[in-house]
């Protein structure tokens, strides 16, 4: 195992978080430290690390695409997972959201390695919007309440990482899982392999503490004006471009062969600052792989939101660096409704009250992320 990644753990939840997670571990030569979880003992009949969640509850069957059941489930057996995290200082989690195991399991984990002191940062897919309602709000619910113990998340709606509507069901489901899959093994590249421009396991948790909600997208490009290319791709990106509030942090890789130049990077570090936001900090890593980007040229951005902070304390701020009118009224509805920082006010020692995916202790108001003027 590669000493740059073995204080990283890869945990995939669920069924597609399980299918994810073996992608990228398998895309790594000697593979990377990992373990897959889920309610479904067949998951784990690779011989990879697994961990059998609710074994004596649900008896290895699957969770049905009960969120709930799976909750209790992860809450029974979630302990399993210690043994697994000696040394480990950044854990990464992928999985599937709207569900039964990847909505009810993957809070239960992100608290249990927030006990242990060791930072999340999640990738999570949401429905298709055709799967209805019942799943999309099953999605919404635990989405808040992972944003609220996870260092760093990332959602990604199927249809914007599926694209084309024209697709069959089949080919559709397999190039989500592709694409989550190898956007997470060039982030994961950029530990494994570091470049003249280092990132390593603190740098990223330096960078993800507190960024909440994020956004995530990568590119990999090949041919004359690559760079360009990049850069283009990416500033239309759709799951780069749908947002809950200014960009407040960047954290940008880019990943190629011997034949990188210094004018690439500085034209990709440019042009992606300038359009997300000239405000914002910007970190750069590089990777310098000539065996498997020779002529070619990947780029991985993530985008830390400024509300993501918001629920710490931390203030948004416009240009003359004075509290935003939002900023301010968040404050205010949390502080008179009791419900900073953790969104459950007084409920927040006591079991949840979860129907239809939704935790009714947490206000509706906060749930729906909608905004009082008082």
């Amino acid at each position: 195992m590669n000493e740059c990644t073995s204080s990283m753990l890869l945990i995939g939840i669920g069924s597609s978080g399980c299918s994810i997670a073996h992608k990228i571990a398998s895309s790594f030569e000697g593979g990377i430290r990992h373990v897959l979880a889920d309610t479904d003992a067949r998951s784990g009949e690779g011989g990879e690390p697994f961990v059998l969640i609710g074994g004596d509850r649900l008896g290895g069957n699957g969770a049905g695409g009960d969120m709930v059941a799976a909750r209790l489930a992860a809450e029974d057996s979630i302990g399993s997972l210690d043994t697994l995290l000696e040394g480990v200082r950044l854990a990464v989690i992928v999985t599937a959201l709207g569900g039964g195991t990847g909505s009810g399991a993957t809070l239960e984990a992100v608290k249990r390695l927030r006990e242990h002191g060791i930072p999340s940062c999640v990738f999570a897919t949401t429905p298709f919007a055709f799967e209805g309602e019942d799943r999309q709000r099953n999605a919404r619910g635990v989405m808040t309440m992972i944003e609220e113990s996870a260092n760093a998340c990332f959602f990604m709606q199927l249809d914007k990482l599926v694209g084309d509507a024209d697709q069959q069901m089949g080919g559709a489901m397999r190039k989500a899982i592709e694409t989550v899959s190898a956007g997470v093994t060039l982030f994961w590249n950029l530990v494994a392999k570091p470049g003249y421009i280092k990132l390593d396991t603190e740098r990223i948790r330096h960078i993800i503490a507190g960024s909440g909600r994020g956004r995530f997208a990568t590119i990999t490009v090949e041919g004359e004006d690559r760079a360009q290319k990049a850069v283009e791709e990416l500033c239309k990106a759709p799951l780069l471009l749908t947002a809950s509030g200014p960009v407040r942090a960047m954290l940008c890789g880019v990943l190629a062969g011997d034949d990188l130049r210094l004018a690439e990077i500085g034209l990709i570090a440019d042009e992606l600052h300038r359009f997300f936001g000239e405000q914002a900090s910007f970190s750069l890593a590089t990777v310098n792989d000539e065996a498997t980007f020779s002529g070619r040229l990947a780029v991985v951005l993530m985008l830390f939101e400024s509300d993501a902070r918001d629920a710490d304390g931390d203030e948004e701020s416009d240009e003359t660096g004075k509290a935003s009118d939002a900023a301010r009224r968040r404050r205010k509805q949390k502080a008179i409704l009791g419900t900073a920082p953790t969104g459950r006010g007084r409920f927040n020692n006591s079991e949840s009250t979860i129907w239809n995916g939704e935790d009714l202790d947490v206000p509706t108001f906060v749930r729906r992320n909608i905004n009082l003027d008082f």
